[in-house]
């Protein structure tokens, strides 16, 4: 059979020293410091006097542009800004007309307005959204309208034999052209 014991280290762990890296001292560190400083210095340096000959080449690639060269840079700055005031104004044109034809539909202007920018961005879940609360505003409108409509409510009182057999007798009576009986 095999032996099924674990192995277990019998080694005595307080009589091993743990291992400790030695602390620097004061003097090393500011040592350490000070070389950094100087690398970030020349590094800074290095970084300025790069972006100094970038700009220098720069305005030499520029004055060596002939005017048309320029004209045409210009110009195509100009046609980009263009296009993009463009395509704003595109916008701004379609969320007017899908918020105009919200309102068309009873929509109130907030509700119009959010739903017009929703579907302007293809955002169909605003847009779900915004018609679930207009429906919401609907019925609760027609519930109330409907409220209004009806007829008095009656006082409460049951009706008994006596008041239903008069109210009969005042239907035939109002048909024959006869005055109703008041009690």
């Amino acid at each position: 059979m095999a032996d099924n014991t674990p192995n277990i280290d019998t080694t005595n762990d307080a009589t091993q020293e743990p291992k400790t890296e030695p602390t620097p001292s004061v003097e090393d560190l500011a040592k350490q410091i000070k070389e950094l400083q100087t690398q970030l210095a020349k590094q800074k340096k290095a970084t300025d006097s790069a972006s100094s000959d970038a700009a220098s080449w720069k305005d030499k690639y520029r004055s060596t542009l002939t005017e048309a060269q320029q004209a045409e840079a210009a110009r195509a700055e100009a046609e980009k800004a263009l296009r993009e005031e463009n395509e704003a104004l595109k916008r701004d044109k379609i969320i007017g007309a899908y918020s105009n034809k919200a309102l068309s539909l009873g929509y109130d202007a907030d509700l119009a307005a959010q739903t017009a920018e929703a579907m302007a961005n293809g955002d169909m879940d605003t847009v779900f959204a915004t018609m679930g609360q207009f429906i919401q505003t609907v019925k609760t409108k027609t519930v109330t309208e409907n409220l209004g409509k009806q007829s008095g409510l009656s006082t409460g009182t049951p009706p008994s034999t006596n008041t239903v057999q008069r109210d009969e007798e005042n239907k035939y009576r109002k048909w024959m052209g006869l005055p109703p009986i008041k009690d």
